[in-house]
């Protein structure tokens, strides 16, 4: 049996009942949870376009996509998404790694056997019990999301390299709640502070959102 389809295997037997069981939808490698907002929560479980018959290495990938960003995204990419959203349209992206990987490493885990991929699999419901679907349904939650990106957090993206687009992230989720002095401040630091290459898209960016929490409004 190759390596590919006893992965497939382990994950439908061993991450499916547990994805169901923790309110997601879908089948090997991806399922999806959203809520009554429209925002989505995906698990995406990533192969090395290096694997081989006999080796190979995954990840897991987390996302979430609140609907304020799916719309920006239709709109910055000209097109309607997917009608199943992808895991990178999230604004919240991060990864799980199997247990004992250092903290910050991007480590995979490997399977060479079928042995080995339940093994691995085994390992993939620990980490996703322990940080995975709790993470995701929180971040599903009401203001979850807004408290997320206030704390600097977005998973592979942290404010401290990322200041423009944290204060971008947070206008476009409280201009849901229309006009307001905080979104005037966060619009005009954000547009101000965009390198001159990127002032056009900036400036896109921060009409649409303005055109859209007067909608709100």
């Amino acid at each position: 049996m190759r390596v590919q389809d006893a992965l497939r295997a382990a994950l439908r037997e061993q991450v499916g009942p547990a994805a169901r069981g923790n309110g997601f939808r879908g089948s090997v490698p991806t399922w999806r949870a959203s809520n009554t907002s429209g925002d989505w929560a995906i698990v995406n479980v990533q192969s090395s376009s290096w694997s081989t018959a006999e080796s190979m290495r995954c990840v897991i990938n987390l996302s979430v996509a609140p609907a304020p960003w799916l719309a920006w995204m239709e709109e910055w990419l000209g097109a309607r998404y997917p009608k199943s959203v992808g895991e990178s349209l999230g604004l919240y992206r991060a990864r799980l790694h199997p247990t004992g990987a250092p903290a910050g490493a991007d480590v995979w885990w490997e399977v060479n056997d079928q042995a080995g991929a339940d093994a691995v699999v085994a390992d993939m419901v620990h980490q996703l019990q322990i940080s995975g679907w709790p993470t995701l349904t929180r971040l599903l939650e009401k203001g979850a999301m807004l408290d997320q990106v206030r704390a600097g957090d977005l998973g592979m993206m942290k404010r401290a390299s990322f200041d423009v687009f944290f204060a971008r992230a947070e206008a476009l989720l409280i201009a849901e709640g229309g006009p307001s002095p905080a979104l005037d401040r966060l619009l005009a630091d954000a547009t101000a502070n965009t390198m001159a290459t990127q002032r056009e898209n900036a400036e896109r960016f921060e009409a649409w959102v303005r055109q859209r929490s007067a909608r709100k409004h």
